[in-house]
């Protein structure tokens, strides 16, 4: 069934329209919340989505919200807008499970920085989003909570860890949430599920209040239907300049595919889809042009990566080892390797990271975005081996281990009809360039 074109026509389908339908008194934000909390009770059986649905205080909220936007109190753009939260953000008196059987149970007495500033904008929480154990795997495969299933087609993968909020979103559940990308956690569902995905610049939004991955790579950010959406939460989220989109800025953008990496190894008809992408973009006066990166094409080494993962993993839940039926076999084994590796090898695996990075940001001073596949495939199926999962990262994981901002964006679909992305790549704090590039492709594909 695909669920992601069942979207109910009393719905709006983007907060920019839910905004001016509840500004010209066309809809209510009480009425809008009530629509997508009969939707999630329809669908959520199906798409596993959410661990859970926060019903009385979506309702309560509305109501507070209303009779605000009544009064001529108006917080934005985000007033009254109803999203989800990844489940690993903590919500004050709300579960934070993280997925995981250690914390089925533990509810937090605050929230998470990212939680109180969308609050803070109008944002209403419809409810905390499935996903893998942990945040450790790309699946969506989560044997304590069940696994979350794509909105297009329910037996493939919608991506993860960030699955339930993409999923949620494809399928019209909400019109916008929040995910975290350790390594490829916004941009592989968002890729899978056919929706926007922001992986922001390391360390640009507070990690206040979320549960860890690994350090050294976590970030959070905004995941959506368009990239209009993406940005009014970006803007909620972040601390810099607050962004808008004009086309007239695109002139005189110098985007690059890269030599032996850009098309390496991926599906024909993703590849297809790219190439039709970069025409698209080379009719909008961006210049395009193909450049080597001896990074991407042969120095990067994901055990590097992984040395790093797994060390600071294994940190953070060395007390709950314990008992291995703490965990799931991904999470274990990772867990295992963690505890193996020597603190002098991790701080060896810093220092190359450091260099590489210092390294691999001198290609910015030539141009202002790279552009490659968010995957090599479409989404497998849920059942397929782990190896097809951890070959999906590969246009992934060089620019988590970077902290480069990259986005994802939708760009086409396969024969079967399943999503794909693309993933445009840029230097520290170039969100807005990203999201300039992103929008322009979208408007055109439209």
């Amino acid at each position: 069934m695909n669920i992601a074109k069942t979207a109910d026509a009393n719905l709006p389908l983007t907060i920019t329209e839910a905004g001016k339908l509840i500004r010209k008194n066309l809809l209510t934000s009480q009425s809008l919340v009530k629509h997508y909390l009969d939707r999630i009770a329809t669908l959520n059986p199906t798409l596993n989505a959410f661990i859970t649905v926060t019903e009385n205080q979506a309702l309560q909220t509305a109501a507070i919200l209303d009779a605000e936007l009544k009064a001529g109190k108006d917080r934005g753009k985000l007033h009254g807008i109803p999203i989800v939260i990844k489940d690993n953000m903590d919500t004050s008196g709300i579960a934070t499970t993280v997925g995981s059987k250690i914390f089925r149970d533990r509810i937090p007495n605050t929230n998470a920085t990212i939680i109180d500033k969308l609050r803070s904008a109008g944002a209403i929480l419809l409810g905390k989003t499935n996903l893998s154990e942990l945040a450790a795997d790309v699946s969506g495969r989560n044997i304590f909570f069940g696994d979350t299933h794509n909105a297009w087609k329910q037996n493939h993968s919608p991506g993860g860890s960030s699955s339930g909020t993409a999923s949620a979103i494809a399928a019209h559940l909400c019109l916008g949430g929040i995910g975290s990308d350790t390594g490829g956690s916004i941009r592989i569902p968002a890729s899978w599920s056919g929706i926007v995905g922001l992986r922001p610049t390391y360390g640009a939004i507070s990690l206040n209040g979320i549960f860890p991955r690994v350090p050294s790579f976590d970030t959070v950010g905004p995941m959506a239907n368009c990239v209009a959406d993406a940005i009014i939460l970006w803007n909620a989220i972040a601390d810099s300049d607050k962004i808008s989109v004009s086309a007239t800025q695109l002139k005189g953008l110098r985007l690059a595919t890269i030599k032996n990496y850009s098309f390496r190894g991926v599906d024909r008809e993703v590849a297809e889809a790219i190439y039709r992408s970069i025409t698209l973009l080379k009719q909008l006066q961006i210049e395009i042009v193909n450049i080597e990166v001896p990074f991407l094409e042969k120095e990067f080494d994901v055990e590097i990566y992984n040395t790093i993962c797994n060390y600071e993993f294994y940190q953070i839940l060395q007390n709950y080892i314990g008992n291995p039926d703490n965990f799931g076999e991904k999470v274990r084994k990772d867990l295992e390797k963690g505890m193996k590796i020597a603190q002098s090898a991790y701080a060896k695996a810093q220092e190359i990271r450091r260099s590489q990075t210092a390294k691999f940001l001198e290609i910015f001073t030539q141009i202002d975005a790279l552009l490659v596949p968010t995957t090599p495939t479409v989404a497998p199926l849920l059942t397929a081996d782990s190896k097809i999962f951890q070959f999906s990262r590969r246009f992934i994981l060089p620019f988590s281990f970077t902290g480069v901002p990259a986005i994802s964006v939708p760009c086409g679909f396969s024969q079967n009809g399943l999503p794909i992305g693309l993933q445009i790549i840029g230097p520290p704090s170039a969100e807005a360039v990203l999201l300039k590039v992103a929008a322009a492709l979208e408007k055109f594909l439209s």
